[in-house]
């Protein structure tokens, strides 16, 4: 398990939050397959793969941010 962000270290909120449990959405839904209507089997994937794009997003605008712009070309 990761070891909790120190102090004055930004928070990851993907990861360091409760929010990162909803990436495991899909696993709940497989679990209870057998018991819950198809779509709530089919809603569990879209949450996880909302995090995952909301995840993928965040994490490369962060990428972004943290290089020089390049310069323009005449």
């Amino acid at each position: 398990m990761s070891e909790p962000p120190s102090r004055g270290a930004e928070r990851d909120l993907f990861r360091d939050t409760w929010v990162r449990y909803l990436g495991y959405a899909n696993e709940v839904g497989e679990a209870f397959r057998s018991l819950v209507p198809a779509a709530v089997v089919w809603l569990s994937y879209g949450v996880s793969s909302s995090y995952v794009l909301a995840d993928a997003i965040d994490k490369g605008k962060k990428a972004r941010d943290g290089f020089p712009p390049l310069p323009l070309l005449d």
